[in-house]
């Protein structure tokens, strides 16, 4: 049974389009009910003054048609493959809060949405639409960034048990059922991920501890993996098995070569609120990582979350 039987799917990149219905197809089943969104807008005709205003109107219903037909030409041949499908368009100059809007008004169990790719650092700084959307969606929000999944695709679920606070424990738990849900689903591999950082020499003061240098960095390595196996033996697995990952640095660092070199199609990680701060100096990890892997980003938040976009 598919975890996911509620979909709404962007589709306001054209290049992106192929791409994202191949994967729609995979998540979709007899029960699904699919939602083909696209968020339009044009500044040159909503301030042109070539236009009055009932004329400008009649000109953004055309465009609206003409988008909504090529919207509805998908939603045929899906119906034509038996997926219950339907369309709608947004006219909205925020493509994000747009798209969080239609989530508020759809509740879906999953939207799919492809990010634009940003070149270099100036890029990155003006997707601020993607970022807004990683953290203001309030479903599971699947970012699309690989062209295609394998026919065995590798599902991560990227999990950080050292947490001080009972909603992250949570969100991990969350974390591997919607990971192991999708493995079952696509007929994948679940994989487990947990990166973590041992203690720096900068860190020890105690000029005793410095002799136990080693000792401690051994001490902290079996206190994750002992809090790893606990979280992971609920789904028959121990940090012994091959799909387990335990790796030391920096997450951002590592990961991006780490999903290459496992070939992952679907990486899925938490997303928790942060002040303005800490989201300017750092970010959440997905963010962090949202330009520097190639897999797709599956992004959870926990159930406290609460979307800061209105319905209307």
């Amino acid at each position: 049974m598919n975890q996911y039987t509620r979909l709404l799917v962007s589709l306001a990149v054209d290049e992106h389009r192929g791409e994202v219905l191949q994967k729609l197809r995979r998540l979709s089943g007899p029960e699904s009910q699919v939602e083909l969104f696209s968020c339009v807008y044009s500044a040159g005709l909503a301030g042109s003054h070539l236009f009055d205003a009932e004329s400008r109107q009649h000109a953004v219903q055309a465009v609206l048609r003409k988008v909504e037909k090529g919207l509805i030409s998908h939603v045929d041949k899906l119906q034509q493959q038996g997926i219950s499908a339907g369309a709608d368009v947004y006219w909205d100059r925020d493509g994000a809060e747009g798209l969080v809007r239609k989530t508020l008004r759809y509740q879906p169990d999953l939207v799919v949405h492809a990010p634009e790719a940003h070149a270099n650092p100036l890029q990155q700084l003006l997707s601020a639409p993607d970022w807004r959307l990683l953290r203001q969606c309030p479903a599971p929000l699947l970012l699309s960034k690989k062209p295609h999944w394998n026919d065995r695709p590798v599902i991560a679920a990227a999990i950080d048990p050292f947490h001080l606070d009972d909603e992250a424990a949570e969100l991990d738990q969350r974390l591997l059922q919607h990971a192991a849900g999708l493995a079952q689903q696509l007929e994948g591999e679940l994989h487990v991920l947990h990166v973590f950082n041992t203690l720096p020499h900068s860190a020890i003061f105690d000029e005793h501890l410095v002799v136990d240098y080693e000792a401690l960095q051994k001490k902290v390595r079996l206190e994750h993996h002992a809090r790893i196996d606990e979280l992971i033996a609920p789904y028959g697995l121990s940090v012994k098995d091959p799909c387990v990952h335990l790796l030391e640095g920096e997450l951002h660092h590592l990961v991006p070569a780490w999903a290459e070199e496992k070939l992952v199609d679907v990486l899925v990680m938490g997303s928790l609120a942060r002040g303005f701060i800490d989201r300017l100096l750092l970010g959440s990890s997905a963010e962090r990582l949202m330009d520097r892997v190639s897999c797709d980003l599956l992004v959870l938040k926990p159930d406290s979350f609460r979307c800061p976009v209105t319905e209307f």
